[in-house]
This record gives C-alpha cells, sequence and structure tokens, in this order.
C-alpha cells in the first residue's frame, strides 16, 4: 500500500460483465441497443467472452512502476504482476505467490545471521507474452530498483544490497541485517526481457509503460485510454486459478454520480469511490451489495517540525507541549460525523484498527493518555508551556501573537469540513488561524518545498488523507529522520523512533515486531509531529445479482476489488447461471 492522493470514498481511484450476446430485434429495443452502446466508453464486448466492470473516479497516474503513484495504478500492477510473496486478504499475512515455499532456516531458506534468502520459485511459470519467468527476472527486478535507486520502490527494498540468480528457479536475495518485511513488500517483478531495454533514467521519468504490458498476473493490461478505461485480458499463461472471466474493464466516470447510476442500471458490475450521499441508497437496492471500509487510511494535519533553516513554519509547532496541546482542542467525533456524514471513526494512531491479525500492529492508547475533546484542558497546557493570552485575547511567542496556517486541497471536500472546524476550535486557544484552499499542485509545492538544493517546507500545518502500507513497519519508516524531505512529510525528527524504526526492521519474530511497532506509535502519538483526525471509509458497491464469486477482504469487512493487496476477486467471479448481464447495454445483451 501506499500513500495516495486519489483514494476511496472521496476522491476515488471498472469491471464486469457476462456477455454472451443475443440481439432481440424487437421493434422499440433497436434504438435502446444503440444508445446503451454509444454510453458505454469502453469497447463493446466480443461475442461469448465474459466482461467485469468496475466504475472508478479516479484512474491512474501512470502505468510504469517506477512514476505511477495513485491508488488505481497500484490496483493495475497487482493485477498484471506477481510478487515473491503475496498477502492473504483476511489478515494481511503473506502468502505464496512467484515463491513455491516460505524460506526458513529450517529449509535452508534464511541464513543463520538472517540477511541471506535462498527463495525458491514455482516451475513452468510463464510471461503473458509465453516467455518463461525464471529468477533472472526477480534478479534483475530487485537489482533494478536497488543499485538504480528507484525512487518510486526504493522504501520496500530498504537493507537489501542485492540479488542474485542461482538457477532458473532459485534466486537469492543479500540483506545488510535482517528483513523483517521480506514477505510483505509491495515489489512487482518485471519482465527482464522488457525492462533490460529501459535506461534507470528513463523508468523512473519518463518511460511510458505502453499496452500490452507483459505480465504474470491473472490478467495483463491491453488498451489504456485515459478519462475512459484500462482494458485488462486474461493471461492464458497465468500459473494460478484460471478467471472465468474473460475481459476486465476499469472504467473512468468524471462524475460519480453517473457512475452510480450505471451500477444501478447494469452497466457497471461494481463502482469505488461512492458518494456518502448516494451510498445509503444503494443500501437498500437489491442485488447491490455495499461495503464501507477502512484500508490503512486516516485524515491528519501535518504539523511542521522541520528545524530547518529555509523552514518557513512557525517556530511553536517545534514544541511538542504545543502540538500536545492542540490534540486536545479537536472534536474527532464530530469531524467524523460532519465531514463524511457518520461514515468515518474518530481516529487514534497511523495504524488502523480491524486491520492486521496474529499479530495485531495497531496500538490502541490507554484510556487515561488518550487524547479527548476537552478545550479547557488544551488551554491549561498552553499556559503551563508559556503561551500566554496578550490583551487582545491572543496567545503570544516571544511577545508577538501565533498565527498558523492552515492549508487543504480543492480536491477534498471533507478535508475542507475539517479544516473550517479545526480553525474554529483552534481559534477558541487564542490562536490566530489563516485558512486557504488551494488546488493540489500547490499545496504539494509548499509541503515540498525547495530553496535551490536545500529542503525548506513552506507551510505550518496541512490537512491531507494517507493511505499507507501493507506492512506497517514501511509506513513507519516514512517518518523517519532519513525521509525527511521525502514521505516525511512533517520533517520530524526523532532519535528514539528512529531507534526503534532500525530494530523492528529486523525483527524477524511477530511478536517482537509487534511490540517494537506498538512502541513507536506511542512516541508518535505522544510527539503528535501529525495529528491523527479520522479514520474514512471507503465507499464501494457491486452486483450480486448477476455474480458469485465476490471475496471481500477481512472476513467480510474489507474491499472486495481495488485493494492493491489481492485478486482473489477478480479470479474467482463467476456469472450466475441463467443471470442477464446489463453490463455495457443496460439490459438488452443476454446470457444465453
Amino acid at each position: 500500500m501506499k500513500r495516495s492522493r486519489s483514494s476511496g470514498s472521496r476522491r476515488p481511484t471498472t469491471n464486469r460483465l457476462l456477455l454472451i450476446v443475443a440481439l432481440i430485434l424487437v421493434v422499440g429495443l433497436v434504438w435502446g441497443l444503440t444508445a446503451a452502446l454509444a454510453d458505454s466508453s469502453s469497447p463493446a464486448p466480443a461475442t461469448g467472452k465474459v466482461v467485469l466492470k468496475i466504475g472508478w473516479t479516479s484512474e491512474p497516474d501512470n502505468l510504469n512502476p517506477f512514476v505511477g503513484w495513485a491508488t488505481t495504478t497500484y490496483e493495475i500492477w497487482t493485477v498484471n504482476y506477481n510478487f515473491l510473496f503475496g498477502f492473504d486478504g483476511q489478515s494481511m499475512r503473506p502468502t505464496l505467490s512467484l515463491a513455491a515455499e516460505f524460506p526458513t532456516r529450517q529449509n535452508g531458506g534464511l541464513s543463520a545471521d538472517g540477511k541471506v534468502w535462498t527463495i525458491h520459485l514455482r516451475p513452468g511459470v510463464k510471461w503473458s507474452d509465453g516467455q518463461p519467468l525464471t529468477a533472472a527476472d526477480v534478479a534483475f527486478t530487485y537489482n533494478y530498483v536497488v543499485k538504480n535507486h528507484m525512487a518510486n520502490m526504493a522504501l520496500t527494498t530498504v537493507g537489501i544490497t542485492g540479488a542474485k540468480e542461482i538457477d532458473p528457479t532459485t534466486v537469492r536475495i543479500t540483506c545488510s541485517q535482517p528483513k523483517a518485511d521480506m514477505e510483505s513488500i509491495f515489489l512487482p517483478i518485471l519482465p527482464k526481457h522488457v525492462w533490460q531495454h529501459v535506461s534507470p533514467q528513463a523508468a523512473g521519468t519518463t518511460y511510458d509503460n505502453k499496452p500490452p504490458i507483459v505480465g504474470s498476473g491473472p490478467f495483463y493490461t491491453t488498451a489504456f485510454k485515459k478519462g475512459a478505461y484500462v482494458e485488462m485480458t486474461r493471461n492464458p499463461y497465468y500459473w494460478g486459478k484460471k478467471p472465468t472471466v474473460d475481459k476486465l474493464y476499469f472504467e473512468m466516470y468524471q462524475n460519480a454520480d453517473t457512475m452510480v447510476q450505471d451500477l444501478k442500471s447494469g452497466v457497471l458490475d461494481g463502482a469505488w469511490g461512492i458518494p456518502e450521499a448516494q451510498f445509503s441508497q444503494l443500501k437498500s437496492l437489491s442485488g447491490i451489495h455495499t461495503i464501507a471500509y477502512n484500508f490503512f487510511n486516516w485524515d491528519y494535519v501535518d504539523l511542521n517540525c522541520a528545524t530547518l533553516a529555509g523552514s518557513t513554519g512557525n517556530p511553536v509547532l517545534r514544541d511538542a507541549r504545543f502540538r500536545d496541546a492542540l490534540n486536545y482542542a479537536i472534536d474527532r467525533t464530530t469531524l467524523a460525523k460532519v465531514g463524511y456524514d457518520g461514515l468515518a471513526a474518530p481516529a487514534t494512531t497511523i495504524m488502523p484498527p480491524d486491520t492486521w491479525a496474529n499479530p495485531d500492529y495497531h496500538w490502541q492508547p490507554p484510556a487515561g493518555t488518550a487524547y479527548t475533546f476537552d478545550v479547557a484542558k488544551a488551554n491549561q497546557l498552553l499556559d503551563a508551556a508559556g503561551y500566554t493570552r496578550g490583551s487582545n485575547g491572543l496567545r503570544l511567542s516571544k511577545g508577538k501573537p501565533i498565527t498558523l496556517r492552515l492549508a487543504t486541497t480543492t480536491d477534498f471536500p471533507q478535508g475542507q469540513v475539517e479544516a473550517k472546524l479545526i480553525a474554529g476550535w483552534f481559534k477558541k486557544l487564542g490562536l490566530k488561524i489563516t485558512l486557504s484552499v488551494m488546488d493540489n499542485g500547490a499545496f504539494l509545492a509548499r509541503m515540498f518545498n525547495y530553496k535551490g538544493a536545500t529542503f525548506a517546507p513552506d507551510f505550518d500545518m496541512a490537512l491531507s488523507d494517507w493511505a499507507g502500507y501493507g506492512d506497517p513497519g514501511e509506513t513507519l519508516t516514512s517518518f523517519t529522520t532519513a525521509q525527511i524531505g521525502g514521505t516525511n512529510e512533517p520533517a520530524w525528527s526523532n532519535a528514539a523512533f528512529d531507534k526503534l524504526n532500525v530494530q523492528q526492521a529486523a525483527a524477524l519474530d511477530p511478536t517482537e515486531r509487534r511490540d517494537l511497532i506498538w512502541q513507536m506509535q506511542e512516541i508518535f502519538y505522544q510527539q503528535t509531529p501529525q495529528i491523527v483526525l479520522v479514520y474514512p471509509r471507503y465507499l464501494q458497491a457491486y452486483n450480486t445479482s448477476r455474480w458469485t464469486g465476490w471475496t471481500p477482504m477481512f472476513h467480510g469487512r474489507g474491499p472486495a476489488f481495488v485493494t492493491t493487496a489481492t485478486v482473489d476477486s477478480y479470479v474467482n467471479l463467476v456469472p450466475r447461471s441463467g443471470s442477464s448481464s446489463g453490463s455495457g447495454a443496460k439490459g438488452l445483451w443476454i446470457v444465453i
């Protein structure tokens, strides 16, 4: 999983259909068929093909794994490529994918010092173009990222020094220290015979990964029409369970309401990024199943903690006591209710609950230390920290009124509601708040501002949302000192946090690692470089009257598609016997 500004229920990031065509030549229906085909943005299906269509309102930004960033892009990679290890959709524990077995010290797959992994691959795996997939492809992929410092995937390969093909079905990966997340990193294995011809410089900047995109997943990308759709075709050489679906379409919608109407009418089989107002209506429809779920994501306010000379952040935000007080001035229950119509939950830490199992990496603050909504206490803490009020009621720092800039973005309506509420609460603390709503480009330019070659963040408080990683250690690594100027948006540095991160990254025992991750969350919670606000729910719905086999994650609490983690629904879906498929032709295509 990855941080994304095109995520879920508010700024979403197409799918399914069985079409074996019997054209009913009845007066009055011919026009309906023609009109329906004109409405469809994806190509008309071929006779006898089973087609699945999913709608979303945030399309992939770039299908190049070293450039793309959006959640929807990661979904395409998940379906198109394989990884050495996958994720169990119910517990998020690793599963076997291209790897034939889990390396252990007992079977010789893991060295005594935990630094060398010898991984045996499934024999006979082929790419979608028919060429063999071997250990040479795996070694090439890891070395391409590590040796060339490919930034977009670099966080996944921290600690890896190189990989080597031992034989066609054996690869050896060497690390500088034990690597706890080796079996849970998001690194698509790429075909060497394609990517060896792409220079690393081009791969990280200008290379356009044009369809057909060779992969080893259950489907491979055969077309990408910007603003319209991504077409994926069943991989005839896929090593796993053969999907019933022949063609998979992800349809792009500029208008989420139109997308919902197409789901209702049968043009779509599933939709992701449904507006809150429409979601309650869908819940009452027969044959449509709705899911509201959290998926590693939270809304937050970054506080500029940078001590860098060029930073424009107000110095009071470097004071953990000041940041601590701000937490008590935020009513998270109201944010969830007003900002999301109740389709969110008050948040605590950057590891959402009900996500991992055995172990559960979410640390829950004890009742006595958990932040509550208490403006009086916030004011008391500011008084105690020496931020007294002037004659006009404004709090002072070094004799001057404290003015803080709070920014969010035009493409985040819920964030705008949250920001207005927070600005009002902060004013009750005697703080002067300047609220601005800016386009996403300007927002990010301020957060990642440079003066020449020097990182100089130009903000005080920035309200946004985050989609974390499947492995909690990768999310935590994002906030280490080494990531200042990159994923560490608040530019916060804490030596104890950094030390624990090194330890968790090397802890191969799951329970030991969980304890270290809990300690890191506690430090982050207490130091508050980022105020965690709410856990929003992504909203999706899918057709159950025509399809069986939808496979939601987290025992039904999670997504059935756009998971960026599993391909379960795509390979498990089967048209219900005798059902008619409305997708693409509003009920005029029927099953025969």
